[in-house]
């Protein structure tokens, strides 16, 4: 079942945020939500997600069980490895397979070895993004929420995650916030405007 958003109607005080918004997602799929600042898209993404339930409309196919979220704050747990934030976040089981996808992808994210037993408080801000992004993409979901997932990366780094997100916008659902207009250009992503 695809994401399907009806009549959506969200408010910050007295600052209307949607009115009646209403979309259609396809079961996969690469969508970029572009606005000003302050229009909502984060909002969006959180209640897509099921983390904000404070509107009218209708919501299917979104929720906690649905989704995995990367949001602009760093989450890891402090006295974790990066290693482990991932594995211990992202799977139901610590076994060998998944510690593998997870080498695999923080590798390929240029994560060295010694860099995967760091705890957060001595990874860069960078790094953590890296660690919060893996951990939303290895987590199994049908929605892969990523909000400004590149906003700490150089250029090389960042085209290396948007060859991943385009990877798996083939096989589920993703939807992401960048203020990046080179980015939103190479992704021939669909385009939805939040006023």
């Amino acid at each position: 079942m695809s994401l399907v958003i009806k009549n959506l109607t969200k408010s910050f005080g007295e600052k209307l945020l949607f009115s009646n918004f209403s979309y259609s997602f396809g079961e996969n799929g690469l969508y970029v939500l572009k606005g000003e600042s302050g229009a909502g898209k984060t909002t969006l993404l959180r209640i897509i997600a099921g983390l904000d339930t404070d509107y009218t409309g209708e919501i299917i196919g979104g929720g906690v069980s649905n989704v995995s979220f990367c949001f602009q704050e760093h989450r890891l747990f402090p006295f974790v490895s990066a290693f482990n934030n991932i594995v211990k976040v992202s799977f139901k089981e610590e076994n060998e397979t998944n510690k593998e996808l997870t080498r695999k992808l923080l590798s390929r994210l240029n994560f060295k070895d010694s860099d995967m037993k760091l705890p957060p408080e001595k990874l860069s801000g960078g790094m953590r993004q890296r660690v919060d992004f893996a951990r939303a993409v290895l987590k199994e979901s049908k929605i892969l929420i990523l909000d400004e997932a590149t906003k700490e990366l150089d250029a090389l780094l960042a085209d290396k995650m948007l060859d991943i997100i385009k990877e798996e916008s083939k096989k589920r659902l993703v939807i992401m916030v960048t203020h990046k207009e080179d980015e939103i250009k190479n992704l021939n992503a669909e385009i939805i405007t939040v006023k």
